[in-house]
């Protein structure tokens, strides 16, 4: 041993020797691309100086583990889908003052990560110089409120509260008031709290009527008052009074009766509930999602009043809600709500990164980032991201996770990893509601891998246990599927008479009846009706093109189905492709045609379906196209059906 130490001296020796007499030349000068990649990490680093801890963390990496900087954005808008705060606080801090006082998001994004730094004098201080340079006499109600939050996470109980009450009423919606609950219960004054939310509650609840009743928006918004409202109670032990408001929920959904039974039931017992006192940062970022989703509804709203709808990514609302997050990065439920959004537009890689930023690996955001990885065709990452789920999960969210990772093996085909969670998912299920669910999944399953018995076996038992529209309508497509047409046909039926005006109920009885009946005038109207309801739904689209095709009119199914792929955009779907590959055939489009059905295929279709897919790449169609037919007469009305044809 001692000899050792004494070489190993000796080598040292010699290198520190050789480097004093030799380092002029002991290495090569570096290369001017290392000085230029040098110089840029120093002035991202310059850059991001001054941003907050949780904004540097959501910096996406390049492949030397550095952020990427600003510069890789063209406009903040591409940092937001991307995730990445760090670039898009950057940008914004570096807008020409004239820009930034284009709107006063800009300068409440940079107060707000200043706020997550901990400075929270130079955040008011931000929103004083804003509100000076807008020219307006008084100040705005919006700068008022984060004022009032910027007071609270200073300590200033009274005075932020004060100054809370005086932006309420200018606020968005309920925002004003949820708001100024939420900081009452984080100061420390819940009975305050419960007189807010008790004088939001109206005497009297309606539920929507279906997807397109425009009552859903008013209800959603008292869903969250009473929701949160019953939470309180229950954190304070008034367990009794929680279930009996969260009961004017059940009441307005009769339907719903078992999944609310299974809510009050956690109310009492605890069970699968988080309801932890927030903080102060926690509540402002809840309510800073609250009021980013009311801007949002009241830009969609204003721009259907002028006759047309926003469309695609919503980068302000994101924005807003990512900035939202840095004040209290663990707040999951509104990460999860940012990668909701930026799924529907189809931004995987920023869901992946916003699921894997996170302070804390869960398993609910492995599962999200699972997805995205399948959805942007890394097959391996998101099979790795569902083994680190299952890794990660308890006993509380073990099922939950199990659905994930169900639903995930499914669509990558694994037939029998999903039946073998399928069998686990309704061995752990304890409650009524958890067992239909988990019953409604098996069928979706058993539905994707042909086993149709199956199937309608376990959408019986689902709606056995949870007799509601939406388990007798998933029954009946079983039937369906299983060849037991009148029975299903009986069924929707039934279902028709009970919801009137459902666009989607009439989308579901007419497509069955093109698709499984001789009845295709009938299915026709009914479809019409349907589209007249919701003439921007893709689905509506696709089934009354379907419609057109069976009666011969391609050209005309052409258009609506190819609509229908548009309004879907950037998302695809595996029945739109299978429909237009059809249609391109007969119009003598080969490739075209072979193209929409590899697409069709690519995207999960089920067993029946991807076989016949598989067909149609081999060998193309050889039956002739359909004969056209005379288009039947249509009237509001048709489609109305009474018991007597059931």
């Amino acid at each position: 041993m001692r000899l050792k130490n004494s070489v190993a001296a000796s080598v040292l020796a010699l290198s520190l020797s050789l480097s004093v007499s030799l380092g002029a030349c002991a290495a090569a000068p570096p290369s001017a691309a290392l000085v230029e990649t040098q110089a840029e990490d120093a002035v991202i680093a310059e850059t991001y100086a001054g941003l907050s801890d949780a904004a540097r963390a959501t910096s996406v990496l390049d492949a030397r583990g550095k952020p990427v900087g600003p510069d890789a954005y063209d406009v903040p808008s591409d940092a937001v889908k991307a995730g990445d705060m760090a670039a898009f606080i950057a940008k914004t801090r570096d807008l020409d003052m004239e820009d930034r006082d284009v709107s006063p998001l800009f300068d409440a994004f940079i107060a707000l990560d200043q706020a997550a730094a901990g400075r929270l004098e130079e955040a008011r201080q931000t929103l004083a110089d804003a509100g000076a340079r807008s020219g307006e006499d008084g100040e705005t109600s919006f700068y008022i409120y984060l004022d009032a939050w910027l007071l609270a996470m200073e300590g200033k109980a009274d005075e932020a509260i004060n100054r809370h009450r005086g932006a309420a009423s200018g606020m968005p919606g309920l925002t004003g008031d949820l708001s100024l609950a939420a900081m009452l219960d984080a100061l420390g004054r819940p009975e305050q709290a419960l007189a807010v939310y008790e004088a939001m509650t109206p005497s009297k609840i309606e539920a929507p009527e279906h997807q397109f009743d425009p009552k859903g928006l008013i209800y959603n918004h008292i869903r969250t008052v009473i929701s949160r409202h019953a939470l309180l109670l229950q954190r304070l032990g008034r367990i009794d009074e929680a279930k009996a408001v969260y009961q004017q929920l059940a009441d307005a959904e009769p339907e719903e009766a078992i999944s609310y039974a299974a809510a009050m039931d956690s109310l009492e017992t605890g069970k699968n509930l988080k309801n932890e006192p927030q903080s102060v940062a926690e509540a402002f970022s809840q309510s800073l999602a609250d009021v980013s989703r009311t801007m949002q509804e009241q830009r969609v709203i204003r721009r259907i009043m002028m006759g047309g709808r926003i469309e695609g990514f919503d980068d302000q609302r994101s924005a807003f809600d990512q900035v939202a997050l840095l004040i209290s990065p663990e707040n999951e439920d509104l990460r999860s709500a940012i990668i909701d959004e930026m799924y529907a537009s189809a931004l995987y890689d920023g869901v992946a990164h916003v699921a894997t930023t996170a302070p804390e690996a869960t398993a609910s955001l492995q599962i999200a980032a699972a997805q995205a990885k399948l959805m942007s065709g890394q097959e391996d990452a998101a099979r790795a991201a569902i083994d680190k789920a299952l890794s990660l999960t308890d006993d509380d969210n073990r099922l939950s996770t199990l659905y994930g990772a169900l639903q995930l093996h499914s669509r990558m085909n694994d037939e029998k990893a999903s039946k073998e969670l399928i069998e686990k998912v309704i061995a752990l299920s304890e409650n009524p509601a958890e067992q239909a669910a988990a019953h409604g999944l098996a069928t979706s399953i058993y539905n994707q891998f042909g086993d149709y018995k199956q199937a309608v076996s376990h959408a019986e038992q689902a709606r056995a246990l949870d007799d509601t529209h939406d388990r007798r309508v998933v029954l009946a497509d079983a039937l369906g599927r299983n060849g037991q047409i009148n029975e299903a046909l009986a069924i929707l039926r039934t279902e028709r008479l009970t919801r009137p005006n459902d666009p989607y109920m009439l989308n579901t009885l007419g497509y069955f009846l093109i698709e499984r009946t001789d009845k295709l005038d009938e299915g026709f109207k009914v479809l019409s009706r349907a589209r007249a309801m919701a003439e921007r739904d893709p689905y509506i689209a696709d089934s009354l093109g379907w419609a057109y095709f069976k009666l011969g009119h391609i050209n005309e199914a052409k258009r609506l189905i190819e609509l229908s792929r548009q309004e879907l955009a950037p998302h695809q779907h595996w029945e739109i492709e299978f429909h237009l590959g059809d249609i391109y055939w007969y119009l003598d489009d080969k490739e075209a045609a072979e193209a929409a059905w590899q697409t069709a295929l690519d995207n999960g279709p089920p067993a029946a379906e991807k076989a016949a897919l598989t067909d149609r790449l081999e060998n193309g169609l050889s039956e002739p196209k359909p004969e056209r037919q005379p288009l039947p007469d249509v009237s509001l009305t048709d489609g109305e059906v009474d018991r007597q044809d059931i």
